[in-house]
């Protein structure tokens, strides 16, 4: 018999996975890395972040099948095997086709990670009897991958001024295959349905018709990833806007570790905002609405620091509150199709940036402060347009 604490060192490992794998020495360097070394336009870099969402989007849902049919820990090990693949093909050479296809195993890494490695941790806490631990455990899990970037962004951006911006990606491959060992070594949690072992198509369809029936879970997945997808838009938007006023490559980790530890700091204290604002519902109310705000004032953000402070803002709010209102979805699902369904969910955020980020790669080639004032205007818009209510959350 297997004993509680295997599963909450099943927990332990899936920390120090997702902090190896989240090791972006390139984060800080991203839009440099893209145009100075890559050779890419703006729009031509959005075009090809839309190609690799277009791939989680169509390997998504199969790849959570895959987990739910052949085990998480199965999920996970591909994933870091395709993430360590990617990377190399990264670091090896440049050009369009070359991206193209990295972008595609990058993807399938993505989507196989997505919803395995959330269903992992709480199928295993459901098993050592900790299920009720789940909020504060997911919200840990993003931290540990969201420090890693906080810790690695910095470190990159100042070996790219000092050796280069190819650099930062080879610096990337060793994290990425202690990574792959790691998964190696982890336990696949029970999810109660052992003995029925359903084939993949019935795991497969099954998944898809429970959230589409389910419309607390519709509700949910709405609010979280239209206002994420939106806030995101930062990552790629910050870095051009910060050369325009005037700040170099050596400074970008920095504000990038700043954006990555704003959230680390909101969704540690998640308990405490929901009581501050008076009650979950009402906290993703103004999660929402700050960073639509945000946005709207970065237009008349001319000095570097003060638009500095407001790229903190937007992710630390607009990104962090999917953790929360992940841990709600958790609770709609059963344990035997939890990484389909969260895959699901998955998809919604990548068909959205599909969408999405041709759309603002084509508003940047007009003007940078008409793009924050787009994101920002369809934020608030987002927000106003979520349907969900304090019963969903108080499952």
């Amino acid at each position: 018999m297997t004993t509680p604490e295997v599963w909450r060192g099943n927990v332990r490992r899936m920390y120090a996975w997702r902090a190896l794998t989240h090791m972006h020495f390139f984060a800080g360097v991203l839009v440099p890395f893209f145009t100075d070394w890559g050779g890419l336009t703006l729009p031509q870099m959005f075009l090809l972040q839309a190609w690799f969402f277009l791939w989680i989007f169509l390997l998504e849902v199969p790849t959570g099948a895959v987990a739910d049919k052949f085990g998480r820990k199965a999920s996970v090990v591909c994933a870091s095997a395709c993430l360590l693949t990617a990377t190399a093909i990264y670091a090896t050479g440049k050009g369009l086709p070359r991206y193209l296809f990295a972008e595609f195993i990058w993807a399938a890494s993505g989507a196989l990670a997505s919803g395995a490695d959330e269903a992992m941790v709480y199928d295993s806490l459901k098993a050592a009897g900790d299920e009720g631990s789940s909020k504060k455990a997911l919200s840990l899990l993003s931290s540990f991958d969201i420090g890693s970037i906080a810790f690695a962004a910095p470190v990159g951006s100042l070996i790219a001024a000092r050796w280069g911006l190819q650099v930062t990606l080879y610096a990337m491959l060793v994290p990425f295959f202690l990574g792959l060992i790691l998964s190696l070594t982890l336990r696949e949690p029970p999810t109660g349905e052992e003995g029925a072992k359903p084939g993949y198509l019935e795991v497969l369809t099954r998944g898809v018709r429970y959230f589409a029936s389910h419309k607390p879970l519709r509700a949910l997945a709405f609010d979280s990833v239209t206002i994420w997808m939106l806030s995101f838009m930062t990552i790629w938007l910050f870095q051009p806007r910060l050369k325009e006023l005037g700040l170099g490559v050596a400074a970008y980790g920095f504000v990038t570790a700043a954006m990555t530890l704003s959230q680390i700091a909101v969704m540690g204290n998640a308990e405490r905002a929901e009581r501050l604002f008076g009650g979950t519902r009402r906290y993703l109310v103004w999660s929402a609405v700050i960073p639509g705000l945000a946005f709207l004032a970065l237009p008349f953000a001319t000095n570097p620091w003060a638009a500095c402070g407001l790229f903190v803002v937007i992710p630390a709010f607009g990104m962090s509150r999917s953790v929360l209102i992940s841990n709600y979805m958790n609770k709609h699902i059963g344990s035997a199709q939890r990484a389909t369904v969260l895959s699901t969910v998955g998809m919604g955020r990548q068909l959205m940036g599909i969408v999405v980020l041709p759309v603002v790669g084509l508003l940047t080639k007009i003007s940078l402060p008409w793009t924050f004032a787009a994101l920002g205007a369809a934020i608030l818009a987002c927000a106003w347009a979520s349907s969900v209510e304090e019963e969903h959350l108080t499952v």
